[in-house]
């Protein structure tokens, strides 16, 4: 049953792009594939990438269960192309598009305890075109060291329908974590099983 829960609604993307270095030296393109899976409730994705003849490969893996007005979602990132890697686990109260809560992680061998809000909204837009909006910060405060710091994530997709299973998707993905600030505008194609 959890697992039937898990797997609805699974949706097969892809993307891919390619571009000229900006160091001519560098006789080799740039490029970029990405693959993965999702549903509302679990997401995979890997990226495979060089840039200026050096290759990378980033992962994110989250898993999120969402009983009545709880939200816990365990994720793991390994972004190679940014010297980042973390565990992270949300634990949040949810009511409508709204999330309040605890974010416990875990990266360079240390562990963090923060305070974690979102705002979610959907919205079709006609029958062939909807979007979806997603904002998230972290607040954590490390008291042996005075400090605090704020990360978030920022999500923005527009999905025009070409059939009732195929989607062409636009992204743009922006990330501040632990001070290392990136972003991703890709245009891809979704399958939906």
């Amino acid at each position: 049953m959890i697992l039937q829960s898990l797997l609805s609604g699974l949706v097969l993307f892809t993307s891919f792009s390619a571009r000229t270095p900006n160091d001519e030296s560098i006789t080799k393109d740039d490029y970029e594939i990405a693959i993965g899976f999702k549903s509302e409730n679990i997401f995979f994705k890997r990226d495979w990438e060089r840039e200026l003849g050096i290759t990378y490969t980033d992962d994110e893996i989250w898993l999120e269960i969402e009983p009545k007005n709880l939200y816990f979602k365990p994720q793991y990132v390994n972004k190679t192309s940014r010297d980042l890697r973390y565990g992270k686990v949300d634990v949040r109260y949810r009511d409508g598009g709204y999330s309040i809560g605890y974010t416990g992680l875990y990266s360079d061998d240390t562990f963090e305890s923060g305070i974690s809000m979102g705002i979610q909204k959907t919205r079709e837009i006609n029958n062939k075109l909807s979007m979806e909006l997603k904002w998230d910060g972290y607040w954590f405060r490390d008291e042996l060291m005075d400090t605090t710091r704020f990360d978030m994530e920022d999500y923005a997709q527009i999905n025009w329908k070409i059939s009732d299973r195929l989607i062409l998707t636009n992204i743009f993905d922006y990330n501040d974590i632990k001070g290392r600030r990136y972003y991703k505008f890709s245009i891809g194609v979704e399958y939906e099983l």
